[in-house]
């Protein structure tokens, strides 16, 4: 390589290097304003079959019947919305609630059994430590009871937080519903007005990537429903070894938990295996973290190979899709970003537009 080819090299490393990371900053600031914007897009471009087709068959006039879609489905949803997240918080402020006393009750005593164990054997070798080894079991159960009181008491004042963003949330929810009635009643002049500002070949390109969204999004709801299904039969099959009989409900609800990025089984299994071993169930405590590890590992392994074979694209790409999209716009980033790059990668792939060979 001559001095001509390295420094066009180091032009286009740079030129390309400012521009990702360009689009990233731009993305993940826009992101917070315009988010409400993109989701209400996104409500109206999948209630369209739905209001075409009252349009048809009622002949009650298009906006009418994208209003009533619109309001149907948001009421729906807030309610479902609603209803869930008061459950989850009212369960989670009893739980941490009532934490510091089940310590008291259940841990704190399997703990002093423990700490005169240990007690025992240290008298049979040394007598004279008794004093220091009394001493320093005091100071454990009274930092471990401690500890307990203050995750409990911030968990609570967490949760209550929860209440002092809701007027946020609520402007935002607002914004979307709001921006979803005229963005549906007039989706097609929207949609007419953005092709009008394109070229032929740009609306090519354009037709051919809501083809690919739409296959693609398809193909993965069918490969996180076949990776929710082995995180579920990993679920059911663990807790039937170690001989724990949960309802159907609630294996299905941990499954969907490791959909999650920010929680995922272990912000279920994990405390659960590690309150078994408090209480001196040693066999289930490590059951459930083996559980866990085994959940983690088949997870890491099967997500991208499941991913990759289903919508063409390779696991690591997949895996950094993912993980750069949870870091720029959140929980919607780790499905969307991935879903994008598909797109981009067919749209190369069959010569629309050239961003790699």
């Amino acid at each position: 390589m001559n001095y001509s080819q390295k420094r066009n090299f180091l032009i286009d490393f740079c030129y390309y290097g400012v521009l990702l990371i360009t689009t990233a900053v731009g993305v993940k600031v826009l992101w917070k304003y315009l988010s409400p914007f993109v989701i209400a897009f996104l409500v109206a471009y999948l209630l369209k079959p739905t209001v075409n087709k009252i349009n048809v068959y009622t002949k009650i006039r298009r906006s009418v019947c994208a209003v009533i879609c619109v309001g149907v489905f948001y009421t729906v949803a807030i309610t479902v919305i609603i209803f869930t997240g008061a459950q989850l918080v009212m369960t989670a402020q009893n739980i941490f609630f009532a934490l510091p006393d089940y310590y008291a009750q259940e841990i704190l005593p399997v703990i002093e059994n423990a700490v005169k164990c240990v007690q025992n054997a240290l008298v049979r070798i040394d007598p004279g430590i008794m004093d220091v080894a009394e001493e320093y079991a005091s100071l454990f159960t009274e930092k471990a009871a401690s500890a307990i009181s203050d995750i409990s008491v911030s968990a609570l004042g967490r949760i209550s937080a929860v209440v002092t963003v809701v007027p946020g949330i609520f402007i935002r929810v607002m914004f979307t519903v709001v921006a979803s009635f005229f963005i549906s009643v007039d989706y097609y002049n929207i949609t007419c007005f953005i092709a009008r500002q394109l070229n032929t070949r740009q609306l090519g390109v354009l037709y051919e990537a809501e083809i690919y969204a739409r296959s693609t999004v398809v193909r993965y709801i069918r490969s996180y429903s076949l990776i929710l299904f082995i995180t579920f039969c990993e679920i059911s099959l663990g807790l039937k070894i170690m001989g724990i009989s949960y309802p159907l409900l609630t294996r299905s609800l941990i499954a969907v938990f490791d959909i999650l990025p920010a929680v995922g089984t272990g912000g279920i299994i994990i405390p659960w295996g590690i309150i078994k071993l408090f209480m001196g169930d040693i066999p289930l405590g490590i059951g459930m973290l083996t559980l866990y590890l085994v959940i983690t590992v088949v997870r890491n392994i099967v997500e991208p190979q499941v991913l990759g074979e289903s919508v063409g694209l390779h696991p690591v790409a997949a895996l950094m899709g993912m993980a750069l999209g949870g870091k720029l716009i959140g929980v919607a980033g780790v499905f969307g970003v991935p879903v994008f790059m598909v797109v981009l990668k067919q749209l190369n792939d069959s010569g629309k537009i050239k961003l790699y060979k």
